[in-house]
């Protein structure tokens, strides 16, 4: 073999290896079961778990997502992300308000 094909191949298996390796950022589904699964927000509407998931995968980083599914975000909601995240955010909230 090669040097080149073994340095492909070897990039390869790292590649699967990294996929597989669980550092994926949490899905839309395991946001929502953290936001209706906390006792803070139990009681939440689908319709604002939901939002609220789109605005995690849309504006938090991966790692700040990740923290929020494991507990581990100290209970408190991503800052810093801009205008356009504050009002989409606040936009999610007011629909927990109207659902209620």
């Amino acid at each position: 073999m090669t040097r080149l094909a073994r340095g492909l191949t070897a990039a390869v298996l790292l590649g699967a290896l990294t996929a597989c390796s669980g550092d994926r950022p949490p899905a839309r589904d395991e946001i929502i079961a953290k936001i209706k699964a906390d006792p803070q927000t139990r009681g939440t509407s689908d319709q604002t778990a939901g939002c609220l998931a789109d605005w995690y995968l849309r504006y938090a980083t991966p790692a700040e997502t990740k923290a929020f599914v494991d507990g581990t975000a100290g209970g408190k909601a991503p800052d810093g992300h801009g205008e356009q995240a504050r009002a989409a955010m606040l936009d999610c909230l007011k629909s927990a308000v109207d659902t209620r």
